[in-house]
């Protein structure tokens, strides 16, 4: 008898036309192991194609995109505490970053000092010195000064310099007067009780994005005592209620200590 033609594979070679699909060789259902390529497990006719479908599909599915998910999470709770941990560092250690700075500006106190005490712009200080002289605070504006403060950004007129602490008259340790020129804040200081003289300038640099100026004087002030001229500096930086919080040092004494105080526009 002849042969009959056949239309479809040989039927012990089931699955041989569909050689170009991926199918898995173990069968779940009943753990054969079948020969690759093949579509129908031989012993239980499970679809090995869909099989490794479902399997691939399962190792995608919701459990692979939860775990994609918690991996975002956690990245993203690190970056938080790592940003927190900054800001707690940057907030301790601000005595020691105030500290730097004074220092980087001390690091050279070559300026022309002579200027400000009989120069070309001892004119300028000579007249704020003067003010000061004979036009002192009064108790009744400075109380009023400390009570009502202003939220100053001239860095122009007169200013009542207080100890940290409590605002009141009983801290106040002397007077600042100050003309604005351009960028800079020419400035004489007058202390209560004391003989020494301070005078110089600042440059006002901004800072931020709002337009804030922040004084920074660089070799370019003054400390007189007993006849003997000092390299000072420093810098200001405006608080929350109009004050100006100032932390300033002299090579007086060559120790490097800082000193600060609050100043506060008069009204």
């Amino acid at each position: 008898m002849n042969q009959e033609f056949q239309s479809g594979p040989p039927a012990d070679d089931a699955g041989a036309g569909f050689q170009q699909f991926d199918a898995d060789a173990v069968c779940e259902q009943c753990g054969s192991v079948n020969e690759e390529g093949t579509l129908l497990c031989k012993v239980c006719g499970q679809n090995l194609r869909d099989q490794r479908a479902r399997r691939l599909s399962s190792a995608q599915g919701p459990e692979a995109f939860e775990s994609k998910v918690s991996r975002v999470r956690l990245l993203t709770g690190l970056l938080v505490v790592l940003g927190l941990l900054s800001v707690v560092v940057v907030v301790s250690n601000i005595a020691n970053i105030e500290a730097s700075l004074v220092r980087s500006l001390s690091s050279d106190t070559s300026g022309d000092f002579e200027s400000m005490w009989s120069g070309s712009d001892a004119g300028i200080y000579d007249q704020l010195q003067s003010e000061l002289d004979e036009y002192p605070t009064s108790r009744a504006r400075m109380e009023d000064s400390l009570e009502n403060t202003v939220n100053d950004r001239s860095y122009n007129g007169r200013y009542i310099l207080v100890r940290p602490g409590r605002l009141e008259v009983g801290r106040v340790i002397g007077e600042a007067n100050l003309m604005r020129r351009g960028s800079r804040a020419y400035f004489v200081v007058k202390l209560r009780g004391e003989t020494i003289g301070i005078r110089g300038y600042a440059e006002l640099e901004p800072v931020g994005e709002e337009g804030e100026l922040r004084p920074v004087a660089q070799d370019t002030a003054s400390v007189l005592i007993d006849g003997e001229e000092y390299g000072g500096f420093g810098f200001a930086a405006k608080m929350a209620d109009g004050g100006h919080r100032i932390v300033a040092a002299s090579d007086y004494d060559g120790s490097g200590t800082n000193h600060e105080l609050l100043a506060y526009r008069v009204r």
